[in-house]
């Protein structure tokens, strides 16, 4: 299936700049990036290459770790199928309608950005490289999470076609905001004089609550989870992911949105209740001057789709909150 006329598709070298055009949402199929089912994984790029900012949002979509979780429980977005055309539209649509993304708005901080969509299809919270057979039903299925090696693919290929960026917006929902997260690294080595802020969307690094579903170990395992060189710490720890960014790069900011019972995060790592837990992490690796939190009480999961609407009780709307942690201003802190 070939994508709509106003949607581009383009094949890209490994390692060379990119050759979709400035302002048109284009396709970009890079070599070697692969879901994991084996078919192409592709990113969809909008260019602005006389902007010195680059924003990268990663795709939630769950994860899995065995052939019950992948296969039965179908527990990670993708796992067994194509990206297909149908989806790239109707993906470019909703981004083109997108509040965050919009260029003509004088007041949004990330209007003249590049914009890049990283969709998740590897179900490792983008952050592997490996390859496993899972047996489901009898059925053995090759699994490639490859999430890591995909976004290393990514930034290398942004990294030479953008090579004067000096902001980095770095965020994503769910498993993508642990994929903004696990990756930040990633990024501060391909442009290491420019600012590289997170924005975690409901993807708090809780450490599991060990039980068949969420065993952190295990996850590292089956993943081959990447986490940064200078993180020795994330072998047995979350939590040391947030505090190695801070250890490396304390001037970037690190922003986490979350609900406070989060019923999928409550099941995906076995915190239940989730309040308490959350509060700690945020009083331990959330507080200070480039790292915050927005808090909101209840059970949904994730934020950024209601970007334009959210806000604390009689206090700041979370527009202005992420508009403020974009800038810098004096004025972004934790709320509540």
């Amino acid at each position: 299936d070939d994508v709509a006329d106003d949607v581009v598709a383009v094949d890209a070298a490994l390692g060379e700049p990119l050759t979709a055009p400035d302002g048109v949402w284009t396709w970009v199929d890079l070599p070697g990036s692969v879901c994991a089912n084996g078919s192409p994984a592709s990113v969809a790029v909008n260019l602005q290459r006389s902007s010195p900012d680059l924003l990268v949002y990663f795709e939630g979509g769950g994860a899995c770790f065995d052939g019950n979780s992948c296969f039965v429980l179908d527990a990670a977005a993708r796992i067994d199928a194509d990206i297909t055309a149908t989806e790239k539209n109707n993906l470019v649509a909703g981004l083109s309608l997108s509040p965050m993304l919009a260029r003509g708005d004088a007041a949004n901080a990330f209007r003249a950005a590049s914009f890049v969509y990283v969709p998740y299809c590897t179900g490792d919270v983008h952050s592997g490289d490996a390859e496993q057979i899972y047996t489901a039903d009898g059925v053995d299925h090759t699994v490639r999470h490859r999430g890591g090696a995909n976004a290393q693919r990514t930034i290398d290929a942004l990294r030479a076609t953008l090579p004067d960026v000096t902001r980095v917006w770095d965020m994503g929902s769910s498993a993508g905001g642990y994929g903004a997260t696990l990756n930040h690294w990633r990024f501060a080595a391909a442009w290491p004089a420019a600012e590289v802020d997170v924005l975690a969307d409901c993807a708090p690094t809780l450490q599991p609550i060990t039980n068949p579903y969420a065993d952190y170990a295990l996850w590292r395992e089956r993943w081959n989870m990447q986490t940064a060189p200078t993180c020795p710490g994330c072998d047995t720890s979350f939590a040391a992911v947030v505090d190695a960014i801070g250890a490396a790069r304390p001037d970037d900011r690190l922003a986490l949105l979350a609900y406070t019972e989060d019923a999928v995060i409550k099941l995906f790592f076995g915190v239940d209740p989730m309040t308490g837990p959350l509060a700690d992490l945020i009083a331990a690796h959330y507080e200070g001057p480039s790292r915050h939190a927005f808090v909101l009480t209840g059970n949904p999961h994730t934020m950024l789709g209601s970007y334009a609407d959210l806000a604390q009780p009689g206090g700041v709307t979370l527009k202005t909150w992420i508009q403020r942690w974009a800038t810098g201003d004096a004025a972004w802190q934790a709320a509540p």
